[in-house]
């Protein structure tokens, strides 16, 4: 009986040492991988640091500048399922925008995942990391001016497919689906700026507020609007320096001027040459969608993107339950300019001439140039900058005072004709300012008397 009950003993004293050492075993495993062994397709990182870039099991394309970021291409075949059509891909590439812009040469210190450009195979993959750096400009800009980051961190996955477009039209386009761009027939023949403007648009389907409720050409405006806002800024950086021809993927400057010159400039010269017609946010057809793109981009060029943020923040629908309308729109921005403690008033001009070029450099200048600005009541000092030689307002009444040299008094809020006199055509720094001035003094108030 001793004998079995000690054989017994030692068989369970035996069998926890063996557990023991499995335990063991399976954590040193574990801390060994994690320490040191690089990361997979499977396990690649939300976020990355300038120092654990090296432990990644991956091709890195660092990308310096104003829009800083990281590719990250995994060594190892991916196999992943699209949500909506379950097709299955065979390669990915990662797009981290940076924390910060850079300059040149230099990298960010800390990267952040925010798109996964999914291709068919690794023969793809060259036309995935362009479509990637595209994405990696527009996140740029858009963050830039509009503060805008993916909800809650969100990764969007943007899958490149060999299938048309529902319904098999046939039709080389996109999609946006949740956090999901699709962008169809990977393989037909596109024009240089349609692969720009096609990845703009599904991307402002998903990054932008959405203005709804038309008949054509879709139900949403937010990517038509994406397509020619986010073109617009891209072209902007250019002119100002910040970015260069050879930061665009797939397009050149003169390819992005000849877009903007039919797409854009159109909308904004309208509202500079006629002033607002409220009465066109009532059109749920094509060309009411127009007009409030065309109005969405007039905010952004005469005040500016702080007040184009603004505007969007303002808005909201006039019921509760019910979506976004562009009269929803019209008054947030009306609401947001009202707001304003002060208003950067910039000539359109820069857009008028021909898509992003300034004056033709043969005009004469000074240059006589009109264009309408919303001005809410009130009494502002107003000063101007850069090329800005003078200012008035054509036609002005007793709504409107002159007060000596920089005073300013607007008894009624409305949309105003300003005629401006420009001495340089090259000059992208002429502004008129108008501050508040219960604005200057709630600020010398907080700041206290002086001495």
């Amino acid at each position: 009986m001793m004998t079995t009950t000690q054989s017994l003993l030692d068989l369970d004293r035996g069998f926890c040492r063996l557990i023991r050492f499995i335990l063991v075993t399976l954590f040193l495993i574990t801390a060994l991988t994690f320490c040191t062994t690089p990361l997979t397709a499977q396990t690649v990182p939300a976020q990355i640091t300038a120092s654990e870039i090296k432990r990644q099991d991956a091709d890195i394309e660092i990308v310096t500048g104003v829009y800083p970021g990281l590719l990250l291409t995994p060594h190892q075949t991916a196999n992943t399922a699209d949500e909506k059509y379950s097709q299955t891909y065979h390669a990915v590439c990662y797009i981290y925008p940076g924390d910060g812009s850079t300059t040149a040469g230099a990298s960010s210190t800390e990267y952040l995942r925010r798109f996964a450009v999914h291709a068919p195979d690794a023969d793809s993959l060259p036309l995935a990391k362009r479509a990637g750096k595209m994405l990696l400009l527009l996140y740029g800009i858009n963050h830039d001016r509009l503060r805008y980051d993916h909800a809650f961190s969100q990764t969007v996955d943007v899958w490149l497919t060999r299938q048309n477009a529902p319904n098999d039209t046939g039709d080389i386009g996109g999609e946006q689906f949740r956090n999901q761009i699709y962008i169809y027939n990977l393989y037909s023949e596109r024009r240089p700026i349609e692969w720009a403007r096609e990845i703009a648009h599904e991307y402002g389907h998903y990054a932008l507020p959405g203005i709804s409720g038309y008949t054509g050409p879709e139900s949403w405006a937010n990517g038509m609007l994406g397509e020619r806002l986010f073109l617009q800024w891209l072209s902007d950086d250019l002119r100002e320096g910040r970015l260069h021809a050879d930061d665009l993927p797939f397009i050149t400057p003169a390819l992005l001027d000849e877009f903007l010159s039919r797409q854009t400039a159109p909308l904004i010269r309208r509202i500079a040459r006629d002033g607002l017609e409220e009465r066109q946010f009532g059109r749920r057809d094509a060309p009411g969608m127009d007009y409030y793109i065309g109005f969405a981009l007039y905010i952004a060029r005469v005040y500016g993107s702080k007040a184009l943020f603004d505007s969007f923040a303002y808005t909201e629908p006039q019921k509760s339950g019910t979506v976004l309308r562009s009269s929803d729109f019209l008054r947030g921005a009306l609401t947001a300019l009202g707001a304003s403690p002060e208003l950067t008033l910039i000539p359109p001009s820069a857009v008028l001439q021909s898509g992003a070029s300034p004056l033709s450099k043969a005009a004469k200048f000074p240059v006589s140039d009109s264009f309408w600005a919303y001005i809410p009541r009130g009494e502002y000092t107003v000063s101007i900058q850069g090329g800005m030689r003078s200012w008035q307002f054509a036609g002005e009444t007793k709504a409107v005072h002159r007060l000596g040299k920089n005073g300013l008094t607007v008894n009624v809020s409305d949309w105003r004709k300003i005629t401006v006199a420009l001495t340089s055509p090259t000059d992208k720094t002429a502004l008129i300012r108008l501050r508040r001035q219960d604005a200057e003094v709630r600020c010398s108030t907080l700041r206290g008397p002086s001495g």
